[in-house]
């Protein structure tokens, strides 16, 4: 049987940067995720979307760093 391994959740930092209301918007989210960059573009697109009200599409992560 096989067992699933825990991974410890790190802080990043995301800079990322939108457009809304035909002006780009550069900000800053900080989240916690495994350390896989794919799974930290995913979250922070989904957070970003959420708490902005934009499309997922319209978000583009401009990088993340370990805090």
């Amino acid at each position: 049987m096989l067992k699933n391994k825990v991974e410890k959740l790190r802080k990043f930092e995301v800079e990322y940067s939108i457009s809304k209301n035909k002006a780009i918007v550069n900000k800053t989210l900080i989240i916690e995720s495994i350390n896989d960059a794919d799974k930290i573009m995913k979250l922070a697109k989904l957070d970003i979307s959420t708490k902005e009200r934009i499309f997922i599409q319209d978000v583009k992560i401009l990088r993340f760093r370990a805090i």
